[in-house]
């Protein structure tokens, strides 16, 4: 467990998918901060921007702009596919009611989680 921790160690932001609205567009959810904090613990990413394939939804092959170890959320919850991660901290944020319109924010694509070898624990990762 404690090497899945300590990989993670940048901070993200997460916007959980909410539905769509009247016109069609997406809608979001409170975003997350995934911090460290000393009374829940690490909740910290790994992100990594690179490119790899995978097989979205529909089964059609895709590229990722970044591939993210994410942790469980602060409340227990996971992240999911239709929800947006930022790297970086809330300051830094050009809005943080819509993701869309800071750079660099990207829609999670596909989520996998693999268990560890004693099925203790499970690695998430998140392609965006």
């Amino acid at each position: 467990m404690r090497i899945i921790c300590d990989m993670r160690r940048q901070n993200a932001i997460y916007w959980p998918p909410a539905g769509v609205d009247g016109f069609g567009h997406k809608t979001f959810g409170p975003l997350v901060e995934l911090i460290f904090t000393k009374p829940t613990g690490n909740h910290r990413v790994r992100w990594k921007d690179r490119t790899e394939e995978f097989l979205d939804a529909t089964g059609t092959i895709q590229r990722s702009n970044a591939v993210v170890h994410v942790p469980r959320l602060p409340g227990g919850g996971e992240v999911e596919v239709g929800g947006f991660l930022w790297l970086g901290v809330r300051n830094d944020l050009t809005d943080e009611q819509v993701p869309q319109n800071n750079p660099e924010a990207f829609e999670i694509r596909r989520v996998d989680k693999i268990p560890t070898f004693g099925n203790d624990q499970q690695i998430r990762k998140a392609y965006l």
